[in-house]
């Protein structure tokens, strides 16, 4: 996961983090390949970025099946829950939670180990 990523980068820094990670932010200027010019003085690659799941695009399938006196059963991704419901039908679909990064987007990012790595945190 990204925030695993993100300890593990964190611990691997000096022990004094506070000189060695700052809050900055940027603007994307390219997807492909991806490029964010930070602090409008200086671009940075995606080899030196990590992407929270945040500001990549995630997308759910949701399935909802309802029968006359039975429970409601819904699939998110794979992952089954029930509920009280009445009817008979359902149906299915897609939903988009959260879109990927576009060019002009303004992003949240920290950087790390000195400025060689930044982590995308969020859109702001």
């Amino acid at each position: 996961m990204a925030g695993e990523k993100l300890a593990k980068r964190l611990k691997d820094l000096d022990n004094n983090i506070g000189r060695s990670s700052d809050l900055v932010f940027g603007v994307v200027i390219s997807t492909s390949p991806l490029k964010i010019k930070v602090d409008n003085r200086f671009e940075v690659g995606g080899s030196h970025l990590i992407l929270s799941r945040m500001v990549k695009q995630l997308n759910v399938n949701v399935s909802v099946d309802v029968f006359v006196g039975v429970n409601v059963s819904v699939s998110v991704d794979g992952k089954n829950g029930t509920g009280n419901g009445s009817g008979d039908g359902g149906g299915s679909g897609s939903g988009l939670v959260w879109r990927g990064l576009q060019v002009g987007d303004k992003v949240a990012m920290l950087k790390v180990q000195k400025g060689q790595v930044y982590y995308v945190l969020e859109r702001v």
